[in-house]
Order: C-alpha cells, then structure tokens, then sequence
C-alpha cells in the first residue's frame, strides 16, 4: 500500500478538476468523438503513456500496433462523467476518467487515469492507468489496473494484474483465478476470498467484526451511507439497521400522541387555520436560536441555560412532527371522505406517507428538513396562542390592590344626564334611543394608575424585549470586557433606563413600560433593588422570570420585591429613550 496517498489524491484532484470545468461535462466532452486524422503532439504523448500502460512499446514500429494507437486517438474522449446517474464508456472507446457522483461508473474501453463512482459501483472491463475506487459501492476490475482497487462500504473484486493493493472498507475482497496483485489485499470489516490460481505479492490482511466489536456499529454506519446517505436520501428499500430506527421513531410519536393529546390537537388546530404562519414561525425561530445561544453564552449564565433550551426545542419538534403526521393523515381521510374516530390512525397515514417520501433521493431531504421548520413553528405558534387565549383582559377596577380607592380615584366624570323631553309624537321614539346611556364598562377613575389602567404585558413580550436588550448589554459589556464590569454596565444600563423612562430599548421597541403599583414614579433607588433581585430570578434557573406565567398579576420575583409590574403601553404613547 505505499501509493495509497497517491491514489486518494488522484482521485480528488479529478473530481475537483471536473467541477472547476464545465467544460469536461459529458455533453461539452463529446465533441471530441468526432475527431480524425493524425494525433497532434500532446495526443501523441498522451498515446504513448497509454500504450505503456497498456504494455505495448512505443518505439515498435509493428503495423499493427500503429493502427490500434491511431483508432485509440480517434476514439479518445476527455473525462466522462455525470451527476446523479450512471455513466457508461463502451467498449473500443477511450477516456482520461470516468466519474460519476450520485450513480455508478462503468468502463468498457481504455481508461487514463481512475474509473470513480461516490454512491454507486465503479467497473472497469479494460485496462485503467491509475485506480478503481467505488465509495458507497462495489469496486471491480477485470482488466490491468495501474495502481489500486478501492471500495469504501462495498467489496472489491479483481481479475487482472493491479500495481498495488486491492482494499475494501467494511466490505469483502475478492481475487480471481487471472489477479496478480503486486501489494496487500485488505479487507476491514469483511473477509477476503482468493481463488486458486491467484498470485498475491503481498500481504493479506483480514480485520473482522469478530476480532474488532466496535467495527460492528461502524458497519451498520456504512451500509446507511452506501444505500441511503450517498444516494441523497434518508431511508433505502434495502432491508437495513435503519428500519428499526424508524419503528422505533413511530413508537415514540405513538406514544406522544397518546400521552399529551391537548397539547398535540393545539397544533393540528394551528396547522388547519394557519399553515403558512405556522411554517413562518419556524424559519424565523430557526434563524434566531443561534442569535439567542450566542447571547446566552455571552452573559455567561447561558451555559447553564442553553442545555435547557436546546431539550425544549427537541421536545417540542417532536410534538410538532406528532402534529404534522395527524394533519396529514386527516387531510387523506377528508379527502376520501372518511372520518377519523382516532387521531393515532391519522398519525399512523401521515407517517407512513412521509416514510415513502424519505426515499425518494433529493426529496427525502428537502421534505425532512421542511417538516423539522414546520414542527418548530407549529409548537411556537401554539404556545403563543394558548399564552394570548390564557391572559384575560383586565377592566381598570375603580379601587387600589389594598381596598382604599386611590387618590382622585372617586373623581369620576359625571354620568350623563338623561333627556325624556318628547317635542313631538314623531322624534319621540329616536330622541328617546338617542339620549338613552349606553352600558359600557364600569367609568374610569381619572387619576387611576397606570398599573390599572392600562392591560399588563404577557410573557413573550417580555422576553423578546429582554432579548433584545441583553443582546445591547452583551455588546456593551464585550467593549468594558469581563463578566464582573458585564454585569455592572447591566446593572446601569436598566436601573437607568428605567429611572429615566421607565423602560429600556427593548421596551421601546415592544411598547412597554415599568410601572409602580402605588402609581408614585419609578425612582433610580427602587430601579437599582428590582436591577439587583433580577439577578435572584436568574441564578435559580430562570424561575424568577417564568413565575409570571401562573402568577395572576403577572409579576416575576423582581416585580414583587419592587413592587412594579409591566405594562402594554397604546402605540399613540411615544416612549422614545434616545
């Protein structure tokens, strides 16, 4: 195996080479079919490196060596290749390669340099200058082989002379009664089988699954990549390892569905009134996790944070994918006009409809990787709207949290008078409708405060306004640098802001603002204690700020100690802090 470097970096060099030219494509490359006449200088050369390969010499004079050159040049074609099929050189034709990439490689005539194939198999009946390598494939080689025959999760087969060694990664190694193999013979993960007659210059080495347990997950690894991965797709119609896996997968959603079923009919709601906005969702939320972890890791808390963050994110794609297969699955039975007694039955459709499509090559990944937005942004979606069904409206009461009105709180405008004077027997009935008061809400003190008066600010607003404010702090803190004068440059930026506006940017942005309940303004002394026990509500795995979402005045721990809440702010307020 000593050319084994060269052999790799062949290979690579003439698939690079094929990209970087488009030129070299099949349809561009056969145009040189038609050429004729006597070989120009460089044809020359490359007739007389092919004719050593072949074993003929170039200073024979014979006549019939001279032909079988000139019919060679005339045949001639640069590199063959193509993309997601197979490609096939006849026979009595010629080429510098033949590769092809998603399919298999077959050549029937002489090759110049290697016979490629990445998720399919590489054959070459005639004689080859370099080597036969086949990734995701079989790897065989009846003719003479200048270097090597290689096969990466498939066997390798030889029946000729090969310069070097004939190896097989996680596949078996065949030699022929005709082989002559003048370096090893390996096999890693299989066995080697050698007729008789076959002459092996070197040696032959067998690394089995046997002696080796760990090359048994890394076969299974192998077999998923030849069939599945390097064919562009997820699952393979070959019987495999991976199957169980996908039982396995349609066991837990089975189970999902059976255990949470509130939470997963949430999302097939969300799915059935808002498909495009569930979709939506998750792409936006996908864009903003690596924002969201990067900010985290930032403040240095988020170590602890992003873990949680990361399982909720899994958890809540697997009940969103749960949500997708019983959309499916009922959008078939509707379609056929069959009702669905069981959601699972639904599940069970939708499942396996998505299983077909998942080998399907290309489409089986574009489908995965739609469906894993789509689950994210229905559970998203969802729990926006259970949050917005769960936070009722709160009507101004008339009276303080303590039972005494607050001041000027009795102040109320004078109810309007009613008018019952009739001028005539015709305007009677409209002036009567008219003047009558209308049963609106109770009135609204007119010094209420503004923790009252106005609508209390529900969770994600609240952090999505922390968000974007920590990701302020975050950039501030890098410049000051160091986690101590961090969490100082936050404690003055909201303790300030918020004595200042009474919110921060972030608040600005999302309509925000910190009030008192007693309705006094918010001092920079009561800003700096609610500042500091915001850092209790954080050490403590963010309890602090998620105990607001059963809380019913929807405060968090710092809210309380402060004695303030958050409020929604009308748009017509201008909260402007720059």
């Amino acid at each position: 195996m000593k050319r084994t470097t060269k052999n790799w970096i062949s290979i690579f060099l003439v698939a690079g080479i094929i990209c970087a030219q488009p030129q070299l494509l099949p349809a561009q490359s056969n145009d040189l079919e038609n050429i004729v006449g006597q070989p120009s200088p460089a044809q020359a050369s490359v007739t007389n490196s092919v004719a050593e390969i072949a074993g003929e010499s170039v200073g024979d004079t014979n006549h019939s060596s001279t032909l079988d050159t000139k019919q060679w040049t005339q045949n001639r074609r640069g590199p063959v290749v193509s993309f997601l099929g197979d490609v096939e050189l006849s026979a009595g034709q010629a080429a510098e390669a033949v590769v092809a990439i998603g399919g298999s490689a077959k050549a029937g005539g002489k090759v110049e340099d290697a016979v490629v194939a990445i998720g399919g198999d590489a054959n070459a009946a005639a004689d080859v200058g370099d080597a036969v390598v086949a990734v995701g494939g079989n790897a065989t080689a009846h003719g003479k082989v200048g270097d090597a025959v290689v096969a990466v999760a498939g066997d390798a087969e030889a029946n000729g002379e090969v310069g070097d060694a004939v190896v097989a990664v996680f596949g078996n190694v065949k030699i022929g009664t005709n082989a002559i193999i003048n370096g090893d013979v390996v096999a890693v993960g299989g066995k080697v089988e050698v007729a008789e007659g076959a002459q092996i210059n070197g040696k032959i080495v067998e690394v089995s699954a046997a002696q080796y347990p760990i090359l048994a997950p890394l076969k299974g690894a192998a077999d998923w990549l030849r069939h599945c991965l390097l064919k562009f797709r997820l699952l393979a119609p070959q019987a495999g390892w991976y199957w169980i896996v996908v039982g396995v997968f349609l066991l837990f959603y089975m189970l999902i569905a059976v255990a949470i079923p509130r939470p997963v009919a949430a999302c097939v709601r969300e799915l059935t009134q808002r498909p495009a906005t569930t979709f939506l969702m998750g792409l936006l939320t996908k864009l903003l996790l690596p924002l969201v972890f990067v900010v985290l890791a930032m403040t240095g808390v988020g170590v602890v944070v992003v873990p949680i963050i990361m399982a909720a994110v899994f958890v809540g794609g697997m009940v969103g994918k749960v949500a997708l297969f019983e959309y499916i699955g009922g959008t078939i039975f509707r379609a056929f006009g069959v009702t669905v007694a069981r959601p699972v039955l639904a599940l069970l459709v939708g499942f396996v409809l998505i299983t077909l499509f998942y080998m399907i090559p290309i489409i089986s990944l574009l489908i995965y990787s739609l469906l894993g937005l789509w689950a994210i942004g229905v559970v998203v979606t969802s729990t926006f709207s259970s949050v917005r069904r769960e936070t009722p409206l709160r009507t101004p009461p008339t009276f303080s949290p303590t039972g005494t009105p607050p001041p000027g709180a009795m102040e109320s405008a004078p109810m309007p008078a009613t008018n019952f004077t009739t001028s005539a027997a015709t305007d009677a009935p409209s002036n009567f409708a008219a003047n009558q008061p209308t049963m609106a809400s109770p009135p609204v003190a007119a010094n209420m405060p503004e923790a009252f008066s106005l609508q209390r600010a529900n969770f994600w607003e609240r952090i999505a306004a922390a968000f974007l404010d920590v990701i302020i702090v975050g950039t501030l803190s890098a410049f000051v640098g160091g986690l101590p004068l961090g969490i100082l440059v936050a404690l003055a930026y909201f303790a300030g802001m918020w004595a200042w506006k009474g919110t921060t940017i972030g608040g600005t942005v999302l309509n925000l603002k910190v009030v008192r309940l007693d309705g006094k303004p918010l001092t920079f002394v009561v800003a700096v204690v609610r500042g500091l026990v915001s850092v209790l509500s954080v050490i403590v795995f963010f309890l602090g700020f998620f105990w607001m979402i059963w809380d019913v005045e929807k405060q968090t721990w710092h809210d309380k100690i402060a004695g303030t809440v958050v409020v929604r702010v009308p748009r017509g307020m201008p909260l402007v802090c720059l």
